[in-house]
């Protein structure tokens, strides 16, 4: 089967533009990287073959680099170095391929790769006549949440199982899983098991009768998944010869709706496909029409003949499947691919192909009819005349050959690729590579800020901001971004590490843009209005600076030893500040002849003091004006207040 190794450079672009209209004066935005299959942590298994396999792993990296490779518990470890535009192999030993799994428990049997720099890793597990091979996830694309695709037991003979493994990437990870099959640890089908698994532990399972695949497997921290088969014959038993499956499993979350297809070389009267669902109530349809209705775990198998669109309105996981060499009589063996899904292409490839064993080689490659001519592989471009629309969908596909060894595919707009090849009884197949953003976990959209002002010759800056059903920002989606208005925009751009999309641009035109950010059926806009002037201030409206008055007496007071406090103290916050005036008035005087006076001071603090003597009752009133300080003017307006008391000697 495969021995392959390819690095996907990073997806370094402002944005991948689907239909783009420039705008006048634009500012560069900021650059987005997407989740994809380089890493510096990985951690893989190998599950188990029809006998006792050469294991291997191929490590390349789009820069020189060194790393380890580890299997606990095997005592085994191995430094490497990688060399850009050439394959590392780094032998295992087979004692690290898993079980039968009928122990139901793990097995120290997990393999590391660390690695100074980001590299692709893909594992080999071959047998002449049974092998096949898969690409590694790193693990900061790991998910917890998992449904298994393979293919279903017995095979031509009992023995041959259906088959998936988990292998934990920290302590203490508890994996609960339901089998949708009987299996080999005496797990019965729908029955939930969970086990705790440390790091580098390998749980196998396995079922010798019905299909695994469709079983959830959800964890309590990341986890690496794997399904296959043993040794399948496919599509069916009759056909022969049977060859080993395998492919590292992604996460729910990162499964699609839109999917294309290209048969594969050579081979006549189709391919099969398998796919299966990821919630209830999942229609498929291929070619336009639907072909299934599925609901979580539930399975679709079918030859599909030609190119094809084969689209879902609720994710799913396609695989497409090399059919054994008695189906068509044609030089070939079984092999399981995974499908790249539209939402999850990039533009920048390199892969490989086995150094010897398979007499053919060739690469699949799905691309945006316009960027057909712009599409190149080992830096040539692909003659336009080699592709070949796939129906109305926008996209072209194209049949390659390819000499032994390492190449590269690029273009300015993104694609999928796939890389297979043939011999006797014997064959290999995977996708070049593909983005592992976590669309189908996108639960909030935003673009902000919601209205701006400017003026003409400015910039304005509009931030699309993406999140989970938990607000946390999820990288590398892409989201459609329109303007209408004086400044026209349509292209897609991908959110950043924090989950946010900042563009910025300027204007020489009067008049409005109106945004508007979309993804699925989620959408927010937001407005920029231009203007040829100094933008209008908002309106802001002022609030009544407070009189804070405490200590207050009660009218009638009555003077002690001539002097009564009616008010403790007056002020404002630190806003403003206070003026106090108070006025005193006799309202009823003692015998002729008396001494007579009365006097009102104010303290600092605003407290309010009345001294009196010669008159029977007194009225005095106190009046507090609070005024803005210089700065406060256009948030605070003045206020008053008055209180008058009757005062008795």
């Amino acid at each position: 089967m495969n021995i392959r190794s390819r690095w996907l450079a990073s997806l370094a672009a402002t944005a991948i533009a689907i239909s783009m209209t420039v705008l006048t004066a634009t500012a560069p935005a900021s650059a987005a990287e997407r989740p994809d299959s380089l890493g510096k942590d990985f951690w893989v298994t190998f599950t188990q073959n029809l006998g006792s396999p050469d294991l291997s792993l191929f490590i390349s990296s789009p820069t020189a680099t060194s790393g380890n490779v580890s299997v606990p518990g095997l005592s085994f470890s191995e430094d490497f170095t990688v060399t850009p535009g050439t394959v590392t192999t780094v032998t295992v030993p087979s004692a690290a391929q898993l079980d039968d799994g009928s122990s139901g428990d793990p097995q120290n049997l997990g393999i590391h790769i660390t690695a100074q720099d980001e590299v692709a890793v893909y594992g080999l597990n071959r047998i002449q006549f049974t092998t096949d091979a898969f690409m590694a996830l790193p693990v900061d694309v790991l998910s917890s949440e998992h449904v298994v695709l393979g293919w279903p037991a017995p095979g031509i003979q009992l023995g041959l199982n259906s088959e998936f493994a988990v292998v934990a990437t920290e302590d203490g990870t508890e994996v609960t899983y339901v089998p949708t099959a009987d299996t080999t640890a005496g797990v019965n089908a729908g029955v939930s098991t969970t086990k705790t698994l440390n790091k580098g532990d390998a749980l196998p399972v396995q079922s010798s009768t019905g299909d695994l695949s469709g079983s959830s497997v959800t964890s309590t921290k990341p986890v690496a998944v794997f399904g296959g088969h043993e040794c399948a014959n496919v599509p069916n038993n009759q056909t022969l010869y049977c060859d080993y499956l395998v492919e590292q499993l992604p996460g729910t979350g990162t499964w699609g709706k839109s999917f294309l297809t290209v048969p594969l070389k050579t081979r006549l009267n189709g391919d099969t496909f398998r796919m299966v669902a990821e919630q209830d109530g999942t229609t498929v349809s291929v070619n336009g029409a639907v072909v299934a209705n599925l609901n979580k775990g539930q399975v679709h198998q079918q030859i599909i003949d030609g190119q094809s669109t084969v689209t879902a309105d609720k994710p799913i996981l396609l695989a497409q499947y090399s059919n054994g060499t008695t189906y068509d009589g044609v030089t070939s063996d079984p092999f399981m691919m995974l499908v790249t899904p539209t939402e999850q292409f990039l533009s920048d490839y390199t892969f490989t192909t086995p150094a010897t064993g398979f007499r053919v080689n060739y690469v699949n490659v799905v691309a945006p009819t316009a960027s057909v001519g712009d599409v190149k592989l080992d830096g040539a471009v692909v003659p336009g005349g080699a592709f070949t629309p796939i129906g109305s969908t926008g996209f072209s596909g194209a049949q390659l050959d390819l000499t032994l060894g390492s190449h590269t595919i690029t273009s300015s707009q993104p694609l999928g690729i796939y890389v297979y090849g043939f011999d006797q009884a014997d064959s290999y197949g995977y996708p070049g590579g593909a983005a592992y953003a976590a669309i189908n976990d996108v639960a909030g959209l935003s673009l902000t800020p919601a209205t701006q002002d400017k003026t003409i010759n400015t910039q304005a800056c509009v931030t699309t901001g993406v999140t989970d059903q938990n607000g946390k920002g999820l990288p590398g989606i892409q989201v459609n971004l329109k303007a209408t208005g004086v400044n026209p925009l349509d292209t897609t751009v991908l959110t950043d590490a924090a989950g946010t999309y900042q563009y910025c641009y300027t204007s020489a035109a009067t008049g409005t843009d109106t945004f508007t950010a979309s993804f699925n059926t989620l959408s927010a806009s937001a407005t920029v209005a231009w203007t040829s002037g100094t933008p209008t201030p908002p309106v802001v409206k002022k609030k009544k600076l407070p009189i804070n008055a405490k200590g207050v007496a009660k009218s009638p007071a009555q003077l002690k030893n001539g002097k009564v406090v009616l008010v403790k103290s007056l002020g404002t916050n630190k806003n403003g500040k206070t003026t106090v005036r108070a006025f005193c008035r006799p309202a009823k005087s003692n015998a002729a002849g008396e001494v007579r006076f009365c006097d009102v001071t104010v303290s600092k603090k605003g407290k309010v003091t009345v001294r009196s003597t010669g008159y029977d009752t007194l009225k005095v009133t106190v009046k507090v004006r609070a005024t803005p300080k210089k700065g406060q003017k256009d948030t605070w307006k003045s206020n008053t207040w008055t209180r008058t008391w009757k005062v008795r000697t």
